[in-house]
């Protein structure tokens, strides 16, 4: 075989997480139906995680496989969820949920588990599962919903719950979840158009709105207001929730534009607060040059009590006229402070040609891909982990790599990084050429020891089938040994082009 938080307050992990847009009137439609129960928690805990969606304690993870067929349908889609428990991960203790498939229909909802995302909107003590639907309605073959299957003791719903939906394509049903309010509730917040079968989609009030909780499963219900980036641009991508400013209320970072000479890649700060969403600025470096990219996370690297931003650069095309470092691809760092940006520390670049990075920066190489921030050995400064799908091996054109670089006091280092891909010892398969190992990662303490083991996911992997591999953690960081791979096969679902491992929610 080859192949976003808010979970932990001491740690300060706010990562990346995609959000829902919620309405009013919102209708119950038939959605994912479990093939495999959960087993149901046994002991719960007094603190629920965000990830935990059977509230037994330990972090569960979300396995997004969007290509799946159901009922004859390409393309439906469906999501496996791996329990944690006091042994970490196990795909013995599974359940999946899947989108229902209509093989006669011209525009039928499909690619569920595209973007999947955890947090507990009904404020019941359980994570419940995000996920965006695309060709949501028969009639509009590039519209997008959200949905929710809700968590609870014997783990996630078998029917999904549709938020809300848009008649357009806006940025593929992105969106971000995080308290930007302060009310101590999760708030969900979407891009662009949003409207609810016969409603008119509401575009004039500003590039996105912010559906406030707590929310119920009844009603769905929520106040709503809308924020507005940069009067001057447009073309967002997508939204990531973290605590940038340390006031315990969680900001967001507006990922926009796309690759090009003048460099029209950009993020945009907004914080968080009970009055809105407040416009900062777009991110810059120490020259005064744009910090853009294709993936954003945000976490305290540094243990300051200030989320930091993290970019991942990975299309590097047209940097070299840029003069930027990020050959090969980059991350891009820029240290929160109470404002927003710190202003006694500058952001840095890291690529493969930073002292310590293991490799050497190449063209398309991909570093920066698919961004997870966790504490990978316990030291409790939080650690980032990224994918190099575009990494040669030995030869092996587009293996696919994965990087973790370690946190500290000084922020986030090449120093103490380690480098893994299918001809790492350890590893099960073998790297082949277009494997694309690492375009996805997720960093997860399913086993509640402090300390976040290692899941990447290659959808390409076996000609589109997918695979996951799971490693573990210890007090050096994330080791090879004992790591296991697995894909749709073993979750009891069709392999053939599902596309497993497609994203990852923990």
């Amino acid at each position: 075989m080859t192949s976003r938080s808010h979970r932990r307050s001491p740690r300060r992990r706010l990562v990346v997480a995609t959000g829902v847009a919620l309405v009013a009137g919102a209708l119950t439609i038939p959605g994912a139906v479990a093939v495999t129960s959960a087993t149901t928690a046994t002991t719960p805990s007094a603190k629920r995680l965000h990830d935990d969606f059977n509230g037994d304690g330990y972090a569960d993870l979300a396995i997004g496989a969007p290509g799946t067929t159901v009922n004859g349908q390409r393309s439906a889609g469906a999501v496996s969820v791996l329990y944690g428990s006091s042994s970490g991960l196990s795909t013995s203790r599974k359940q999946v949920v899947q989108w229902p498939g209509a093989p006669d229909a011209e525009y039928g909802s499909g690619s569920y588990g595209t973007n999947i995302a955890s947090a507990d909107l009904d404020g019941d003590g359980y994570a419940d599962l995000l996920s965006s639907v695309h060709r949501y309605m028969m009639d509009v073959e590039d519209g997008y919903a959200v949905v929710v299957n809700w968590g609870g003791p014997g783990g996630l719903s078998s029917s999904a719950r549709t938020l809300t939906w848009s008649p357009s394509n806006e940025s593929q049903g992105q969106f971000a979840v995080g308290d930007v309010d302060g009310d101590k509730h999760p708030d969900l917040v979407t891009f662009g158009a949003d409207a609810w079968l016969d409603e008119t989609p509401e575009t004039d009030n500003g590039d996105g709105t912010v559906r406030h909780g707590p929310f119920t499963r009844e009603h769905l219900e929520a106040k709503k207001t809308y924020f507005e980036v940069d009067p001057q641009r447009d073309g967002y991508k997508s939204l990531t929730a973290g605590d940038v400013t340390g006031d315990g209320i969680a900001d967001i970072a507006v990922r926009a534009g796309s690759s090009g000479t003048s460099d029209s890649r950009g993020v945009a700060l907004l914080t968080g607060g009970a009055n809105g969403l407040t416009p900062k600025g777009w991110l810059r470096d120490a020259q005064g040059r744009s910090v853009g990219g294709e993936e954003v996370a945000i976490g305290d690297l540094n243990k300051d009590g200030y989320g930091d931003i993290v970019v991942g650069r990975s299309d590097d095309r047209y940097d070299g006229a840029l003069g930027l470092p990020t050959k090969g691809g980059a991350l891009g760092v820029v240290y929160g402070g109470p404002g927003g940006v710190s202003t006694t520390r500058k952001p840095v670049w890291i690529n493969q040609d930073t002292t310590s990075v293991p490799g050497t920066g190449e063209l398309g190489d991909g570093m920066g891909s698919s961004l997870s921030i966790g504490d990978t050995n316990g030291d409790g400064y939080l650690d980032v982990a990224t994918g190099l799908p575009g990494e040669d091996l030995d030869g092996i054109t587009d293996a696919g790599s994965v990087l973790v670089l370690r946190g500290g006091a000084n922020g986030l280092t090449g120093t103490g990084a380690k480098s893994f891909s299918q001809n790492t010892g350890g590893v099960p398969g073998s790297a082949e050429k277009g494997d694309r190992f690492g375009a996805r990662t997720a960093l997860v303490d399913a086993d509640a020891d402090k300390k976040d083991g290692l899941v990447v996911g290659d959808p390409a992997e076996n000609a589109d089938n997918g695979a996951v591999w799971v490693f573990s953690a210890t007090s050096t960081g994330i080791t090879a040994t004992g790591s296991l791979a697995f894909g749709s096969a073993t979750m009891g679902l069709p392999a053939t082009g599902a596309r497993f491992g497609a994203s990852l929610a923990d």
